[in-house]
């Protein structure tokens, strides 16, 4: 997996560990295994746009803001080094637009660095905390706390076999007093290495356990994408 995934996540440490355990013959992928060391994007032509449509749907607009959609996609530029890509990545249009960045030798799909950093920075909001210690315990949680569990994902009319990566980061957490109630928050990534950049369909559900407080659901989805089942 690419350096740049590393960087962005803090995953080196970890990155080692998940080699020492990668010749494991296995039927299911460990979801380590299957984020971090897929070539996700080497297979992708260059000129494709992968476009990924962003939903925030808060369930109290006056509390949590406006929800709104907008398109976040990975250009694959051209041919990188051996099995690796140049890409650019453009989170948002118009005026949410963030400055587009150009990547270089990428094989590791962006969009899930795009997912992880807004899953655990968007969580701090609501529930607060330290951000590398959110951090570190979702990074802790991909590593022993994740279920993985075979799907069928509806691609552009066609079914195809996938897998469904899900994790509650902060339920067992010894902080989890001061969460706000949100330490239930439920976190989903369902991806298939029959699908241009594996990623299918990612979503946050930052849950509370009062009923009575304003919860948020995150989704983000592959054009062409629909039914994960």
């Amino acid at each position: 997996m690419t350096n740049f995934l590393f960087r962005q996540f803090g995953l080196a440490a970890f990155a080692i560990m998940c080699l020492s355990t990668a010749s494991v013959a296995v039927e299911t992928p460990k979801p380590a295994d299957i984020l971090f060391e897929r070539p996700h994007i080497a297979s992708v032509a260059p000129g494709t746009d992968l476009v990924y449509k962003f939903e925030r749907k808060p369930s109290d607009p006056k509390v949590m803001g406006e929800g709104f959609t907008d398109d976040i996609t990975v250009k694959i530029l051209s041919d990188g080094a051996p099995g690796k890509k140049n890409v650019r990545l453009q989170i948002y249009s118009g005026d949410r637009a963030r400055d587009p960045q150009d990547i270089t030798d990428m094989d590791g799909n962006p969009m899930l660095i795009v997912y992880l950093d807004n899953a655990v920075s968007h969580f701090r909001l609501l529930a607060g905390g330290d951000a590398a210690y959110l951090k570190g315990m979702f990074k802790k949680s991909l590593g022993d706390g994740a279920t993985i569990t075979p799907v069928k994902i509806d691609y552009k009319g066609q079914s195809v076999d996938g897998y469904r990566i899900s994790l509650t980061p902060y339920i067992d957490d010894p902080a989890k007093p001061r969460m706000n109630g949100y330490e239930g928050s439920t976190f989903t990534i369902a991806l298939s290495d029959k699908i241009p950049g594996y990623f299918a369909k990612m979503v946050s559900d930052y849950t509370n356990t009062n009923k009575t407080v304003a919860t948020l659901v995150e989704t983000t989805t592959l054009e062409g994408v629909g039914e994960v089942k």
